[in-house]
């Protein structure tokens, strides 16, 4: 995924003057213009491109609600280049959210962008969610909605949410960015909980599943990333010796993998006792008479249930 690495606005005169117009009332040319240039259905779509549109929402005076509203509407099929009208609405309000204008509208669309289940939509939310947590500050405000997000009624929108949220983390950048990293460990035990919580039959939630897939990755970036006291991997230790869901522990052992693996620059010591954690939380086996000499050589590279 491409990750715009300016805030630029439109170079394009065609795209300013159609803004203007979408402003006046008339979307048509701007809709039509970021459609075709945007590539939403594409493998690379343009974040770049959004990314100068919420640079242009930001410096905008007045009230950019009704058009933002208009373009997170779009329920477009993620194949048609259409798609990519959510995705500069989520830029636009994270443009918004920068000039500290229309906020709560910002952080209330944002929401069902992040939950989307179209996956353009969502990666497009993620890329400006992510740009604006790099910033001092931002991640911490992302956070506070985040929190709130976990009680959304909808399943599917609130596990969505919650997955794109913790892939924000897995940067270090917006994870060094944090004012009060606390916060994120709240977070994400909170998250933790709505994953064990979750009754039965959201065990086939697509999004429960994303939110699922996001964890190792991030929980592995704070454990290595929150030094100071190494408040990070206490933090997850103690998730480790309270696991008890499969699923949560599916995800707490694929971290204790990417903090084993050399490429992840941690130690040795890190990883084992992360690893001890989670075996010592596991259920006992219904006859350990039955374990056979030698079953456990190997483990360290291998899952933990």
């Amino acid at each position: 995924m491409s990750r715009a690495s300016s805030h630029e606005g439109f170079r394009d005169e065609a795209l300013r003057a159609a803004l203007a117009s979408a402003l006046a009332g008339k979307p048509a040319p701007l809709e039509d213009l970021l459609s075709r240039r945007g590539d939403g259905h594409g493998a690379r779509p343009n974040f770049r491109l959004a990314a100068a549109f919420g640079t242009e929402l930001s410096a905008l005076p007045g009230s950019a609600a009704r058009l933002l509203d208009r373009l997170g509407a779009n329920d477009a099929a993620p194949d048609t280049a259409e798609v990519f009208l959510p995705i500069a609405a989520a830029h636009g309000w994270v443009g918004r959210l920068r000039a500290e204008r229309e906020v709560g509208a910002a952080w209330a669309a944002l929401a069902p962008l992040a939950g989307d289940e179209r996956t353009p939509v969502r990666l497009g939310t993620l890329d400006a969610l992510a740009s604006f947590s790099r910033h001092p500050g931002g991640g911490d405000e992302l956070l506070a909605q985040a929190i709130d997000w976990l009680e959304l009624d909808d399943r599917e929108v609130r596990f969505g949410a919650a997955g794109v949220v913790v892939e924000v983390f897995a940067d270090r950048q917006a994870l060094a960015a944090l004012a009060e990293p606390e916060t994120l460990l709240d977070y994400l035990s909170r998250a933790i909980a709505a994953v064990a919580g979750a009754p039965r039959a959201a065990e086939r939630s697509d999004a429960r599943r994303r939110l699922l897939l996001a964890l190792p990755r991030t929980l592995a970036t704070v454990a290595a990333g929150l030094r100071a006291g190494d408040r990070g991997a206490a933090w997850l230790e103690e998730e480790c010796r309270g696991a008890r869901h499969p699923d949560v522990r599916g995800a707490l052992s694929k971290t204790v993998l990417i903090l084993a693996d050399k490429s992840s620059g941690q130690g040795a010591a890190l990883a084992q006792g992360l690893r001890a954690a989670l075996e010592g939380s596991a259920k006992p086996p219904r006859d350990p008479t039955r374990i056979r000499p030698g079953a456990a050589r190997g483990r360290s590279s291998r899952p933990m249930r």
